[in-house]
């Protein structure tokens, strides 16, 4: 079997709650060796749930596969170590703010002077500068600032409650590291990355034209509740479960017509286009609910399936968790966990052709591998561990 496409890649996660985390997650599942740093005491995500057993399953799951290095670290002695480290690394993760970062000595130029092939992913809420560099955020303050929480629900707006902004950076931050390790590759010189959680979402708003609609069409993009933009959908309700119609476009209009049973709508001049339909979406939708209102759940999906309709159950978590097409594509792996038992996590969201899916190991335990870690990557004798004890460096 090939090695993993990351073998020998060494990274320094010092990340916290999701998006750097989850970076670091990524790195590990493509068979880089992570280790997050930390300090001897549980940091604030270690302790966040759910919870099983006491234990925090959110923390397993967005750091599985990798090891755990914990000494006080603002410390002189704890700053050289930590130096040594950085100087053997490939990555460094941080989601410090800009102005830990600075008192951590996490600067661009001292980083790079330390290790001039070092690799830097820093992830902030709102960019390593500009007037609100400083500010403190999550993902759905970006939701909020975005511009994106209030395209969502109908009276009041609604963010995300998965936190999409925060997975999104992390892979954003994953494809700068990529590209980045290509042009290491070529010219042995590393680099720093920056992605912010305000950044990304902006990105997607953008991409989505919907910038290009507030400044030159004066419309900025309002609250739409379950109704799509520019398209006929929407969310109803069947004898069983609610179902989402969504972006019937083009040729799909005649199919969902017959299968509707109401073909008479194809001679309505009102919805001869994708975008008179849109138009009269309040015409054309009850026709559907009622179809929809007097059948249950494997009806519509058989029919939507015969006629190429995009439909879909408005399923839970729950019946996601017992998905046979998740089962079929082993999304959900199992990682044994030590005083919890197996914990279902996800796999890694790409698969290569030439490279099997790495074996999933447990969430460390705080400090974990400070010893082999340190025996490993800059030689420690048993000697030095006692001075570092000594020193209150390491428990």
């Amino acid at each position: 079997m090939k090695k993993p496409i990351l073998d020998g890649i060494r990274v320094l996660d010092f990340g916290r709650f999701i998006a750097a985390p989850y970076a670091g997650q990524l790195l590990a599942d493509l068979g880089a060796e992570v280790v997050r740093v930390e300090r001897p005491k549980p940091e604030p995500d270690r302790l966040r749930g759910p919870y099983l057993e006491g234990n925090s399953l959110y923390f397993v799951t967005l750091n599985r596969n990798k090891k755990s290095v914990a000494f006080e670290m603002f410390t002189d002695a704890g700053r050289r170590l930590l130096d040594d480290l950085i100087a053997k690394t490939d990555i460094l993760i941080s989601n410090f703010s800009p102005r830990a970062a600075r008192g951590l000595g996490f600067t661009k130029e001292r980083l790079l002077t330390l290790n001039p092939r070092l690799i830097v992913l820093s992830i902030t809420a709102y960019g390593p500068d500009g007037p609100d560099a400083e500010r403190i955020g999550f993902d759905t303050l970006a939701q909020a600032r975005s511009g994106a929480m209030r395209c969502n629900g109908e009276e009041k707006p609604y963010f995300n409650h998965l936190p999409y902004v925060d997975f999104s950076t992390a892979i954003y931050g994953g494809f700068g590291l990529m590209a980045a390790l290509y042009e290491r590759e070529r010219t042995g010189e590393g680099q720093w990355i920056d992605v912010s959680l305000m950044e990304t979402v902006s990105a997607f708003v953008g991409s989505y034209g919907m910038i290009a609609e507030a400044k030159l069409l004066d419309k900025p993009r309002q609250r739409q509740g379950n109704s799509l933009i520019f398209a006929l959908g929407d969310c109803l309700q069947a004898k069983d479960g609610d179902f989402v119609i969504f972006n019937v476009i083009g040729n799909m209009w005649p199919r969902l017509c017959e299968m509707i049973g109401h073909n008479e709508l194809l001679e309505d001049e009102r919805f001869t286009t994708d975008e008179s339909r849109y138009a009269y979406r309040d015409e054309i939708l009850p026709y559907i609910a009622e179809w929809i209102a007097g059948l249950n759940v494997p009806d519509i999906l058989a029919a939507a399936e015969q006629h190429r309709i995009p439909f879909e159950r408005v399923s839970t978590v729950g019946d996601l968790a017992q998905d046979a097409h998740a089962e079929a594509r082993e999304m959900f792996p199992t990682v044994a966990q030590p005083e919890v038992g197996d914990i279902p996590v996800s796999r890694l969201g790409v698969s290569m052709s030439t490279h099997g899916r790495a074996q999933l190991n447990p969430a460390p335990a705080i400090g974990e591998h400070t010893i082999p870690v340190l025996e490993d990557w800059l030689g420690y004798a048993p000697s030095q561990f006692l001075s570092l004890r000594d020193e209150g460096v390491i428990p």
